[in-house]
């Protein structure tokens, strides 16, 4: 009879257990939605903060104090020049069909503190030899030291230049012939240039700055000497 009745009991139990489970399930209906996987938002690339990769190289916009970065021209002839900036610096960028670079002031005749690297267009259907025999009938200027060297893979030679008088390296003139509509005037003092051999033609770099400034902006021009490339010809 003891055992009888221990029976009963031990099946009570399990069945005011198994209530108590089933009443505590609904009662807390949280534990029905664990089952559902979460949406793996993290795991997907954010479209508001874009990468380097995505940026890329920007377009040369005349005038501009840039950023560091990567810079290209897009109506300087005959190869687009891509500018690879580290540091920002008091420089404005700028670009025509006939030259593009760095310089501190608009190049004009009234300038006369003028620093900055140029890169020029206008003698590239000339080979180097002729750019060279260019520049020696220039009589304000006196040809100095040559050495070789490379910018943006590229051969070339760079000479020490004296520019005893101010004088423009080139100029354009009107249709018409009758007027000079753009040049490029160069200050009394130091001066560099650079011919340089390209798939293109010849390109020329003319580093400037008032004969007081110049070896302080010289490791400047030389940062952004080491920054220029030419994409078309790699």
């Amino acid at each position: 009879m003891l055992q009888r009745r221990s029976a009963v009991l031990s099946v009570a139990t399990v069945i005011v257990v198994l209530v108590l489970v089933g009443c505590d399930a609904e009662s807390n209906p949280t534990t029905t939605t664990a089952t559902t996987p979460p949406v793996a938002t993290t795991s997907l690339p954010s479209e508001t903060t874009p990468t380097t990769a995505d940026v890329g190289p920007r377009p040369v916009v005349s005038g501009l104090l840039v950023e560091p970065g990567d810079y290209v021209t897009t109506v300087f002839e005959a190869t687009t020049v891509m500018y690879r900036v580290h540091r920002s610096h008091l420089l404005r960028v700028f670009q025509s069909s006939r030259v593009t670079g760095f310089e501190n002031v608009t190049n004009d005749a009234s300038a006369s503190d003028y620093r900055g690297v140029a890169v020029h267009g206008f003698w590239f259907r000339l080979s180097p030899e002729e750019v060279l025999a260019e520049l020696e009938k220039i009589d304000q200027i006196e040809l100095g030291d040559t050495t070789f060297v490379e910018v943006g893979g590229l051969p070339g030679r760079r000479i020490e230049v004296d520019v005893v008088r101010r004088v423009s390296l080139w100029g354009t003139l009107s249709p018409s012939g009758s007027d000079l509509i753009r040049d490029w005037p160069v200050q009394v003092g130091p001066l560099e240039i650079i011919i340089l051999t390209t798939p293109a033609g010849t390109l020329f770099i003319t580093i400037a700055a008032p004969a007081e400034e110049w070896d302080e902006f010289l490791p400047l021009a030389e940062e952004i000497l080491a920054g220029i490339s030419f994409p078309d010809f790699e």
